[in-house]
């Protein structure tokens, strides 16, 4: 009955973050339409998204690693346990040394904010002095979020998923309306202005959720009876493997800005387009696989482990492989209905769409790398997964050069991303082979089969979609092409629906029950 219980929770914990990410992504799409309505794929909107990319590249750092590789577990140990103040404690400490690193972090922006956007960029020398202004806004806003981060972290042990996932919502908005509204009188600082308000309300909001439980933000240095220094220390490892992926990103968008103009903005808006089904459904059943791996090693419980590694791989490849086939034939049609109005143009959306279909064709082993990864943390194998990390980051900016070199354009960054998580997948599934070993687990094996069974109807539908060479979406947004996508992304979910029944496929159930897995 307890097993039955917990199940239902965290099925119900799954399917928040995934209505909350699905609402979080369809705004994403909505401010990249805003972005591009009101900028186009202009120089200035190639400086907005290079420079915003930055701190989005230190949240890794200061945000979603060290949440998901150390705060969690902590403070869930903590409270298991019973220690209440021992955990009000360590998120003021956690609070006070995240603020003294983020602190220089602002000011180093605001007065040297143009020469490093001169180093690492491309651009003129207007477009530089722009990205010099708008960068310490958005560093304030990575303050703002990366101390938020904590909070949702300590939300989530306390089981508080909601409004963790909601507290996103809140900068999207803020952006959305700022720059739809402030355009006008403030031009191109308008994002810089509604970036900042957005950071602040979401880590406001999520503070003031936290408050119910008792925390406070107050300054303390003393580690006390805390696990500061291991936190810390599986922090620190992460943020290596983090950090390594912030400079392949700086690369990435160095790479773009030296192509056409409007690379880097067809190249942000394609991974937008391409994080909104692989962060729906890998954020729902990640987020709540990793403490049901860690408890499993920490208790011994080999077969769970395997059990929960086999279930999530074959729940993200029966939700990502679909979504990735039809978002793939309808690229196009998604891009230039969603974004194509105002100055950004046909052309534009052409090539944000050629930039999104390599990052599908991978999406699916991508999730495989990214959930292995997540197994070895599970069994604190920190040190071994940050030089995986490094290795697979060296790779992708190998690749990215010797494709731009080739002449390839725009499309040698997303295929080099996809190969190298392809070729540590493998190397990854070798290392771990002791936790779980892909290759030997024939349940796996029957269930990603058949998965792959029930998606040929769905391929032989797109193929036989795109014989027929439609161009209704070219005059790009408006009512009627939003009601023909909408009555395509219909039919395709019904053919989804009706294959998976006919096949016996499973969706949103990450964790099925060990009958289930039994009858693979």
């Amino acid at each position: 009955m307890q097993d039955s219980t917990q199940s239902s929770k965290t099925a119900k914990s799954s399917i928040a973050i995934m209505l909350s990410t699905i609402a979080s992504r369809l705004l994403g799409i909505v401010k990249a339409r805003v972005l591009s309505s009101v900028f186009g794929a202009s120089g200035v909107a190639d400086v907005i998204n290079f420079t915003f990319n930055i701190p989005n590249n230190f949240r890794k750092l200061f945000a979603e690693g060290a949440v998901n590789s150390a705060l969690i577990p902590a403070f869930s140990s903590l409270l298991g346990l019973g220690k209440k103040r021992s955990s009000l404690h360590l998120f003021s400490l956690l609070c006070t040394y995240q603020a003294i690193l983020l602190i220089p972090l602002v000011l180093l922006s605001y007065f040297f904010g143009g020469q490093f956007i001169s180093l690492i960029s491309d651009f003129d020398s207007a477009q530089v002095a722009l990205g010099a202004k708008l960068l310490p806004f958005f560093m304030i806003y990575l303050a703002a979020i990366s101390m938020g981060a904590i909070f949702n972290g300590v939300l989530q042990s306390h089981h508080n998923f909601l409004h963790a996932y909601l507290s996103p919502l809140l900068f999207s908005l803020s952006v959305i309306f700022g720059v739809q509204y402030l355009t006008p009188y403030l031009g191109a600082m308008s994002m810089a202005w509604a970036t900042l308000v957005g950071g602040l309300l979401q880590g406001s909001y999520s503070y003031l959720m936290l408050r119910r439980y008792g925390y406070r933000l107050k300054p303390a240095f003393k580690q006390g009876d805390t696990p500061l220094k291991p936190v810390i220390g599986a922090w620190s490892l992460v943020v290596l493997g983090m950090g390594m992926q912030v400079v392949t990103q700086l690369v990435t968008y160095h790479f773009a800005s030296t192509l056409s103009e409007g690379s880097v903005t067809a190249f942000a808006n394609a991974t937008i387009f391409y994080q909104t089904p692989y962060g729906v459904f890998f954020n729902a059943i990640s987020a709540v696989s990793l403490p049901l791996l860690s408890r499993a090693f920490a208790l011994g419980q080999s077969k769970e482990m395997q059990r929960h590694t086999r279930s999530s791989i074959i729940q993200l490849t029966s939700l990502l492989l679909p979504s990735g086939i039809i978002l793939f034939f309808l690229s196009q049609e998604s891009v230039s209905v969603v974004l194509q109005t105002g100055n950004y143009t046909l052309a534009d959306a052409q090539l944000t769409a050629l930039a999104l279909r390599p990052f599908l064709l991978f999406m699916v082993t991508t999730s495989w790398y990214a959930m292995l990864i997540r197994l070895g943390y599970s069994a604190n194998r920190y040190a071994l997964m940050t030089k995986i990390t490094f290795i697979q980051n060296g790779i992708d900016i190998l690749l990215m050069w010797i494709f731009i070199k080739l002449g390839w354009g725009i499309i040698s960054l997303p295929l080099a991303n996809g190969i190298s998580y392809v070729v540590l997948l493998g190397f990854l599934s070798y290392t771990l082979r002791d936790l779980y070993n892909p290759l030997k687990d024939k349940l796996l094996k029957r269930g990603l089969l058949r998965v792959l069974v029930a998606n040929i109807p769905i391929l032989v539908c797109c193929l036989f979609y795109a014989s027929f060479h439609m161009t209704w979406y070219q005059s790009g947004s408006n009512l009627r092409n939003f009601l023909i996508l909408c009555l395509i992304a219909l039919g395709s979910l019904v053919v989804w629906l009706l294959s998976y029944t006919v096949f016996k496929v499973e969706l949103l159930n990450p964790f099925r029950s060990k009958k289930h897995d039994s009858n693979l």
